[in-house]
């Protein structure tokens, strides 16, 4: 079942798409229609827009004040998913606020 994303999630998204990658401009006009259709099942904040296989990561963030990070994939050149990346058994439930975010290109 898929959902819209959160305003969070939105926000991210976004942000991780504020950077200059080849194709970014029409990344960003897909963003716009872009839902959630799987979380992991974990717990963690990591979502999926679309299944398939072939992950291509465009975009890795790191996150302020911890050794999180997250990634922005790609699956068959379209938006695949946000994945958190943690080392800390506290999982976070949702994605870091986007100003904790230092963005760069894979």
């Amino acid at each position: 079942m898929t959902r819209p994303l959160t305003d969070r999630e939105r926000s991210v998204l976004d942000t991780l798409l504020s950077v200059d990658v080849d194709g970014a401009a029409e990344l960003r006009r897909a963003a716009r229609r872009t839902v959630v259709s799987g979380t992991c099942g974990c717990g963690c904040p990591s979502i999926d827009f679309r299944p398939g296989t072939g992950m291509r990561v465009m975009v890795n963030a790191t996150v302020a004040g911890s050794f999180d990070s997250l990634f922005l994939y790609l699956i068959d050149g379209e938006l695949g998913g946000i994945e958190w990346v943690g080392v800390s058994d506290d999982r976070p439930t949702e994605l870091p606020e986007p100003a904790r975010l230092t963005i760069t290109p894979a």
